[in-house]
């Protein structure tokens, strides 16, 4: 068995100190702030390998889900959000063929990829669980992102054991993934999912995956934070921490700013957001240019929380 990494040895890089403010994320202010020698801050945003991709990319990624793509601006702020986005140190952008029917693709193809294609590292997703499914998705995909290749392309919200069986069959949509990989039209392949459950155990014992994205935060009601992270680094995966907010559920005796603070003090690659407007994308990244917080000050944040999966469900999607 690999020797696990310790969650000092890997987030060690991103604790370099030079003091500054913090911002509050989402308009929510931090009415109980971890200390002040956590706060010391790096003058640019860290960077965190991401598993088996071999790839340096930011510890705050571009979100382009719901939130994104719900956001109505004209085309030259859209544009300079994207700009901003990069010089702001932002180098891992996401996506999917189901986010805003296109929409999320669409904009990364006008906006992103024109310009910054060779700056960035790009993730696109999608649901098919058929081969051909698959292939008229990739198709799709990199048409509407003006690119001839993805950095990482994820079978997206793998939630049941059907969709593993359906993706495992001869006429399946795995063997796409993998001839998509072995052809380098894709260069990793992942797979998303939301809990530790049948299905996602099932994917890692079946998938041969380069980096996984699931539901971290500081609720830790889905058995990720204690299953999935051990197994993840154990098989030297890239690990993409979704839903940090909780579809912003969680904010209220915790800030935004805390919870992203505590999945960032986790062995996580990066921290994903949906980045709906210019507020978000500032907000993230001084955090994310913090010094990570100490496991102590982490499970103070899980009990200021107070979040108790017995008592209170949150929709699966958000924890």
């Amino acid at each position: 068995m690999k020797k696990r990494i310790s969650r000092r040895r890997f987030i060690q890089t991103a604790t370099i100190t030079t003091s500054a403010a913090v911002i509050p994320a989402f308009g929510v202010s931090d009415a109980s702030p971890a200390s002040a020698q956590s706060l010391a801050k790096s003058d640019v945003l860290p960077k965190r390998k991401l598993g088996r991709t071999n790839r340096m990319v930011s510890c705050i990624g571009f979100g382009g889900g719901s939130r994104y793509t719900n956001w109505v601006a004209p085309d030259d702020i859209l544009q300079k959000h994207i700009d901003h986005a990069i010089k702001l140190g932002i180098t891992y952008f996401d996506s999917a063929r189901s986010y805003g029917n296109g929409l999320c693709e669409e904009r990364y193809g006008k906006f992103l990829t024109p310009k910054y294609r060779n700056q960035i590292f790009l993730n696109s997703k999608t649901g098919e669980r058929t081969y051909d499914g698959v292939m008229r998705d990739i198709e799709k995909s990199l048409s509407l992102l003006k690119t001839d290749y993805l950095d990482l392309y994820c079978m997206h919200a793998i939630d049941k054991v059907e969709d593993v069986d359906t993706l495992l069959t001869l006429t399946g949509g795995y063997k796409a993934f993998l001839k998509l990989r072995n052809e380098g039209v894709v260069k990793n392949i992942g797979f998303s999912f939301h809990k530790w459950n049948d299905a996602s155990q099932k994917s890692f014992r079946e998938f041969d995956v380069d980096a996984i994205m699931c539901v971290i935060n500081a609720a830790k009601s889905n058995g990720n934070e204690d299953n999935l992270i051990p197994l993840a680094l154990e098989r030297n995966l890239g690990i993409i921490a979704i839903k940090i907010m909780g579809q912003n559920a969680l904010i209220g005796n915790v800030s935004g700013n805390d919870l992203l603070r505590f999945t960032l003090s986790l062995p996580v690659t990066l921290a994903n957001i949906g980045m709906d407007g210019f507020a978000p994308l500032e907000s993230c990244v001084e955090v994310g240019k913090e010094k990570v917080i100490s496991s102590r000050e982490a499970g103070e944040i899980v009990t200021r929380l107070g979040f108790d999966p017995k008592v209170t469900k949150l929709p699966y999607f958000t924890g």
